[in-house]
């Protein structure tokens, strides 16, 4: 038996094909005119996530006479049972799936009720070391004056983002092609987010499926989450952060404004 090609979704847990590029790409060589007889798979689970994926993308290769074997499972498509077999297995791969997120939320739901951060990107203002969030003061300052204007004065988001360029106050950038430079979305974010009076909230967002798609998700705000106190030092005194928090409702009500900022930078905050 010869190799003629190793596709590998290293790191990658996608629950569909979307996730997985690799597999995707072994897809494409295949219609492309990829000449193989099988493609070989340590488990089942490592050619699909669920039922649906392993079955369609099993009937995809056979069409191109192409069949499917499972090292672990001993299976090969090939045989009269291998495809029965397959089925079966490819529902409980699902299943076994779905209860690992299950225990993965209920693990992280547990520690946010404990205080303890869960992990995602590091809000501005802070640092991780050990797993555990540490005030960065330089970044803090920002966060302190970005409060006590919003708190004591009539200035809005916008006009917060310009002063703060305007004294050459760097917007440390967190992730890959974010901008350095303060703007209005991002003092507002900054301003909802409880993490600086010193809570944990997790559940803020929660991601949905678009009506009308297969594997396209979005994530939407809502009012039912965790929030308790962290097992780290706030930034701004909860007294503050209240007063701030009743402050935006109040001028987005006058303003006529409903729903949460832009749901692709809910990942920064909503934990």
């Amino acid at each position: 038996m010869q190799i003629v090609g190793i596709y590998e979704d290293a790191d990658k847990s996608g629950k569909s094909i979307e996730g997985r590029p690799a597999f995707k790409k072994m897809l494409s060589d295949i219609e492309n005119g990829l000449f193989i007889d099988y493609i070989l798979v340590y488990k089942s689970s490592r050619f699909g996530r669920n039922a649906a994926d392993i079955l369609n993308s099993l009937e995809f290769i056979q069409s191109y006479g192409i069949n499917l074997i499972c090292i672990e499972e001993g299976i090969d498509s090939l045989q009269t049972s291998g495809k029965l077999l397959i089925s079966v297995l490819s529902a409980v791969v699902e299943i076994e799936r779905e209860n690992i997120l299950e225990q993965i939320m209920n693990g992280r739901r547990e520690k946010a009720r404990q205080g303890g951060w869960n992990g995602g990107f590091v809000p501005y203002g802070y640092y991780l070391k050990d797993n555990h969030l540490y005030i960065e003061e330089t970044e803090a300052e920002a966060v302190r004056i970005i409060y006590d204007m919003f708190g004591n004065s009539d200035i809005g988001y916008g006009g917060i983002a310009k002063y703060l360029n305007l004294q050459g106050i760097r917007k440390i950038s967190r992730q890959i092609g974010k901008l350095d430079r303060w703007s209005g979305h991002f003092v507002s974010l900054i301003l909802d987010n409880p993490v600086y009076c010193g809570k944990i909230a997790y559940g803020r967002c929660t991601r949905e499926k678009v009506k009308g798609t297969k594997n396209d998700y979005h994530l939407v705000s809502t009012d039912d989450y965790i929030l308790e106190e962290g097992q780290y030092e706030g930034i701004v005194s909860e007294e503050l952060w209240n007063k701030v928090h009743a402050e935006m409702i109040a001028r987005k009500k006058q303003a006529g404004g409903v729903g949460c900022a832009r749901n692709k930078d809910c990942d920064l905050f909503c934990i």
